[in-house]
């Protein structure tokens, strides 16, 4: 074993049981206001100041502090004691990558509750709770309770304690109620896809190009009327619509189940810088499913070798929970693996995609390395070799489209934050943010 290898497995890993240290953490958050915090803390300087030769002064306030809080122990059993509620159902909103979530509770009071609040604990360091604002309850009563969580990336985070928060009398210490779990699905942010001329160039291009066309994919059930996209059938044009509002507008149908492109995501990593531009091609896969989604194209979902699921007509909610669903990379881990002797684990990466049915539509791959696969028709692949300063895409052949994972990424940096310095606009609805494949 090298001795790199030997310094990467004495990292210290997350233990699976909470130990001592961590406990306190837990009741110094849990069990303290703003103004215990200050007190705390103020007595435990005036023990250090304590050591000073001489300055007595500093033991007589940190025994008054601390008898203090001997005081406040009953009062917060009291408090706990008396006040009883009953909790309802909790309600979480899932949101995309950076925004903020809310956590809904409904609070039936028992007794008279004269300040109450609700706050999320011990959960992943990327999510910041900002606990809601102390109301009053009557007895009798019901009042709805909603916290804010601030997220930072994509993921499936657990909340593993929702609390009602009542503080006792003096405002030092508060009684944090266990209401229940949640789970937090936290989205990609999809990078908007404008056009997807890959799609259909070359010999591959001719199984994706009849998917695009709604009048050869629509089913004879009328559904509504939308504007005018480019290769919409012009025998389908709303004449009605188109001289109402003087802009086109397309009879829109719907479209026969199971018909459309199979899209499949593998993020399989063979080296560190690939594993580091696994998000962004989540984030790139998010964008073009909703573009095919958009276009009643997508027929079905892999992550994988495993088919994910889709609910038709839910806007891609299904198809983005299962894109939040995906594990987050780990760099200890590619480096654990990656060695002579772990040729095997190399190997598995280039294992080709092997689904349980043999698929009956046009397959489009994304992925971080192309592959010769004979089930496959077209690939986007996320290149994280190249620089920022090279093109932003390449087309290597008629069926793989090579884009440049660091210029991918600066420019969506760059344009997520003009649109929350300047606009204050979601990424998704801005139509700068769009790129083309």
């Amino acid at each position: 074993m090298s001795l790199f290898h030997f310094f990467i497995n004495a990292i210290p890993r997350s233990p699976k049981r909470k130990g001592l240290l961590m406990r306190l953490y837990y009741v110094w958050q849990e069990g303290f206001t703003q103004v215990g915090h200050a007190a705390a803390a103020l007595m435990l300087f005036s023990m250090f100041a304590g050591a000073v030769p001489g300055f007595w002064a500093a033991w007589v306030f940190c025994g008054l502090d601390f008898m203090y809080f001997l005081a406040l122990v009953p009062c917060l059993f009291m408090t706990a004691r008396k006040s009883k509620f009953k909790a309802g159902d909790i309600s979480v909103r899932n949101v995309y990558e950076g925004e903020t979530s809310t956590i809904d509770l409904h609070v039936t009071a028992e007794d008279k509750l004269n300040a109450v609040s609700l706050g999320c604990f011990r959960m992943d360091p990327s999510l910041k709770c900002e606990e809601s604002t102390l109301v009053a309850i009557a007895a009798g009563e019901m009042a709805k309770l909603t916290c804010k969580i601030q997220t930072k990336k994509r993921g499936t985070f657990e909340i593993p304690k929702v609390s009602v928060i009542i503080p006792e009398i003096n405002g030092a210490l508060r009684y944090a109620a266990n209401a229940g779990k949640a789970e937090l699905l936290v989205f990609p942010r999809p990078v908007r896809v404008g056009s997807f001329p890959f799609l259909t160039s070359g010999a591959s291009g001719a199984v994706f190009a009849p998917l695009l066309m709604p009048s050869l994919t629509r089913g004879m059930d009328f559904v509504g009327v939308r504007e005018y996209r480019e290769g919409d059938s012009l025998r389908d044009l709303h004449h009605k619509a188109f001289a109402r509002y003087g802009k086109p507008f397309t009879k829109e149908f719907e479209t026969e189940r199971g018909a459309g492109a199979i899209l499949v995501l593998d993020v399989t990593a063979r080296s560190l810088r690939e594993r580091s531009s696994v998000e962004m091609l989540i984030r790139l896969a998010a964008g073009v499913g909703l573009w095919l989604l958009e276009r009643k194209a997508l027929g079905r979902f892999f992550i994988g070798d495993d088919e994910i699921a889709l609910v038709q007509g839910d806007s891609g909610v299904s198809f983005l929970e299962a894109l939040a669903r995906i594990p987050a990379a780990s760099w200890l881990e590619a480096r654990i693996s990656k060695g002579p002797h772990n040729s095997r684990n190399v190997a598995s990466a280039q294992k080709l995609w092997s689904p349980a049915a043999r698929p009956l539509g046009p397959v489009l791959r994304m992925g971080l390395f192309a592959t010769e696969d004979p089930l496959v028709h077209k690939q986007v692949i996320l290149d994280a070799h190249l620089k920022a300063s090279d093109e932003s895409k390449t087309a290597i052949s008629d069926d793989v489209l090579s884009v440049n994972a660091a210029r991918l990424e600066y420019v969506f940096n760059e344009r997520l934050h003009r649109e929350r310095t300047i606009s204050e606009r979601p990424l998704g609805n801005s139509r700068e943010a769009e790129v083309s494949l």
